[in-house]
């Protein structure tokens, strides 16, 4: 078997290894994207939020009303913040999965390169050796006609 064809199979494992890093890079993507959204989501609530109790800050609220308002405002930059980290943490997992992705396509068309080059090879050797037969030949057909004619003079 040429090396050309046992490298088929090593390059249908590196390209089956690059599409499933590519899967798991797009799933990534897709994660943060989502995570993204609920970050922007909570802080626009927030913002909201924060306006529309200081305009009932000003209608002189209770005190009672003011305390409730300000814990549950606590509560929701709390839970900004961890949706912040929660974005950051997606975000360094789409760049590791990317360069994983990477790294995989690299490996696969460095052999894919290897294989081409092992078919220059084969190709190169078969040229090689039909040029011979044909240069045998014709060197046959030189000595059969010279013979052919020596028999004739």
């Amino acid at each position: 078997m040429k090396k050309s064809q046992r490298m088929q199979t090593v390059n249908s494992l590196a390209d089956r290894k690059e599409q499933e890093q590519a899967k798991r890079f797009a799933k990534s993507q897709k994660h943060f994207d989502h995570q993204q959204k609920k970050y922007d989501e909570l802080k626009q609530y927030y913002r909201e939020y924060a306006d529309a109790s200081q305009s009932h800050t000003a209608q002189k609220l209770d005190v009672h009303r003011l305390q409730e308002t300000r814990h549950f405002m606590s509560k929701l930059a709390k839970a900004v913040t961890q949706q912040g980290e929660a974005v950051a943490r997606a975000e360094a997992n789409v760049a590791t999965e990317r360069q994983h992705w990477l790294d995989s396509r690299c490996r696969a068309m460095s052999l894919e390169k290897l294989t081409d080059r092992y078919r220059e090879q084969e190709q190169q050797l078969v040229n090689t050796e039909e040029q011979r037969q044909a240069d045998d030949l014709t060197s046959q057909r030189f000595v059969w006609s010279a013979r052919q004619n020596m028999d004739l003079a």
